[in-house]
């Protein structure tokens, strides 16, 4: 069984982070897998000139009165280059820590409580090829 959380707000990445643009985002736990495992639906779209390697990004949590909750910065979890021009979706597994709240990346222990999110990105790593 999958719950998903939807209501992302999506943000377009500044100039400086090479004309990345996330198109759409989700994310969807399995209640399934033991312990719960929350996962990343990403749409990313190279507006740039240059192949991207990588990325660093931040995920900002919010409750209903958009207060935030939580934020996590993701690091060098794409499996795949985007090319220019070119539009890719990934799955990314966000990572938690049941003992220590400041390492994980998706807010376990208030997943009921954050009713919004958004994805900043903050740096690009472009391909050397």
């Amino acid at each position: 069984m999958f719950l998903s959380y939807f209501g992302p707000r999506v943000v377009m990445a500044e100039e400086g982070v090479g004309g990345i643009e996330v198109v759409d985002t989700a994310i969807k736990f399995a209640q399934d897998e033991v312990p719960h495992v929350a996962y990343l639906y990403m749409t990313l779209k190279n507006n740039g000139d240059k192949k991207i390697e990588n990325l660093i990004f931040e995920i900002r949590y919010y409750d209903e009165e958009e207060c935030l909750i939580k934020k996590a910065v993701i690091k060098n979890k794409l499996t795949e280059e985007i090319s220019p021009k070119e539009t890719k979706k990934y799955k990314i597994r966000l990572r938690g820590d049941v003992f220590n709240e400041r390492n994980e990346e998706y807010p376990y222990t208030k997943g009921g409580e954050f009713d919004s999110f958004d994805v900043k990105i903050l740096n690009v790593k472009f391909s050397r090829k």
